[in-house]
């Protein structure tokens, strides 16, 4: 099946639809031409075996390696309207998380707004984590500029960690960790195109059946730092306050050293723990 000049996906699961391409530029660019050409069936997920310019938030790349997961689902107008706009990172991540649950990856974590987390170690005292994954949602529109819905991107690390320096630079909050490293079923790994069937068709079962506040509990238990103090940016200032828990909205709820209550909302960057913070997920 072509989806435009010289790309070809191959199906490889008829429900939900899965198709797969050796290599793209990106998933979300893929699909969302598909999409706006009207070519895409509905609930369309795209997985690709090499990305080599994926992307996370502005500004941020997405490495890439044949063996990982990187896909892309469509979201219809239908299916994501049920529980509004603001809600459907959400969804995508608690998606992705009840996913890992199931296949016996049960310590993995959720970073306000759109990263996936999973312990270093069940002993540690701090609850350190390392990058699992990264989500990326972006509207689509048709050919006559008319809403398409919405592209959710999805990115984990399946194979293990390469003992290469490019992996171990930056902050040790973002040092990766991969499927392949954590603890979970004794049998194997699973493969990329096994891993994004389950997590199409549990994304729609959530938007299909799930309330906004079933997805909002199942993330608050999950997300990382929750009682730690951390550092964050935003609009330019930065800051330092203690994570409460998610706003109705699924904001951050935080706590500054003046006891005083506030939200970060997606526009916080630079979300960091403050070393010496106590604190653990509950």
């Amino acid at each position: 099946m072509s989806s435009g000049p010289g790309v070809r996906f191959r199906r490889i699961l008829p429900d939900p639809p899965v198709f797969f391409a050796r290599e793209l530029a990106s998933t979300n660019d893929a699909l969302a031409g598909w999409v706006s050409r009207g070519h895409a069936p509905q609930r369309a997920t795209l997985l690709c075996a090499r990305q080599t310019g994926g992307r996370g938030r502005p500004g941020h790349r997405w490495i890439s390696r044949r063996g990982d997961l990187t896909m892309s689902r469509w979201i219809p107008p239908g299916e994501g309207e049920r529980i509004g706009l603001a809600a459907l990172p959400l969804a995508v991540a608690a998606a992705v998380l009840m996913t890992l649950d199931l296949l016996g990856f049960r310590e993995t974590l959720w970073k306000y707004p759109n990263d996936l987390y999973a312990l270093l170690s069940q002993a540690s005292p701090d609850q350190e984590a390392g990058k699992l994954g990264g989500l990326l949602v972006e509207p689509v529109r048709d050919a006559a500029g008319t809403p398409a819905g919405w592209i959710a991107g999805i990115g984990l690390n399946i194979r293990p960690i390469p003992d290469d320096p490019q992996w171990g630079k930056g902050l040790p909050e973002m040092r990766p960790v991969s499927l392949a490293g954590l603890p979970g079923p004794e049998d194997r790994v699973p493969g990329p195109l096994a891993l994004a069937g389950e997590i199409s068709r549990t994304l729609g079962t959530l938007l299909s059946s799930a309330t906004v506040g079933e997805i909002r509990s199942c993330l608050d238990k999950r997300l990382l730092w929750k009682g730690r103090w951390v550092a964050y940016s935003l609009h330019g200032q930065t800051g330092m306050a203690r994570i409460e828990g998610l706003e109705p909205d699924g904001a951050i709820r935080v706590r500054g050293s003046d006891g005083v209550m506030h939200r970060l909302g997606p526009s916080t960057r630079n979300l960091r723990p403050v070393s010496g913070g106590r604190g653990q997920r509950e």
